[in-house]
């Protein structure tokens, strides 16, 4: 997983939940990421970043289609994706118009974000 060395910024609730998910799990990926991120209250984190909750619109730039995910803990919705799966540890902190790349069983996905939507409150 690459983000072109952005540094993920997440609110201090969504760090202490995940961090704990990490450590209950094993969960390497996301400890690391939360490890790295910028963690700051949840009243300053912009409206535009991913987090946990956020529905969000990639697009993949190989295939030029977009995808809708929204990030969940595991067992809290089962419409969601995982923020424990490859592509919501990839896409947590990231704001709108930031590059991740992931690798996939088939090859390395290249996506953009292209819309975050967070819950109000």
């Amino acid at each position: 997983m690459s983000t072109n060395h952005i540094q993920p910024v997440i609110s201090k609730d969504d760090h202490d939940l995940l961090m704990n998910y990490a450590k209950t799990t094993g969960a390497i990926q996301l400890k690391e990421k939360i490890q790295k991120a910028k963690v700051i209250d949840k009243a300053d984190l912009p409206h535009d970043v991913v987090r946990l909750n956020s529905r969000v619109v990639v697009r993949d730039k190989m295939a030029r289609r977009n995808f809708i995910y929204q990030l969940s803990v595991p067992g809290n919705n089962q419409t969601a994706s995982t923020a424990l799966s490859p592509i919501g540890v990839a896409l947590l902190g990231l704001q709108k118009g930031q590059d991740v790349s992931i690798q996939a069983a088939k090859g390395k996905k290249y996506y953009i974000v292209m819309e975050v939507t967070n819950p109000v409150g």
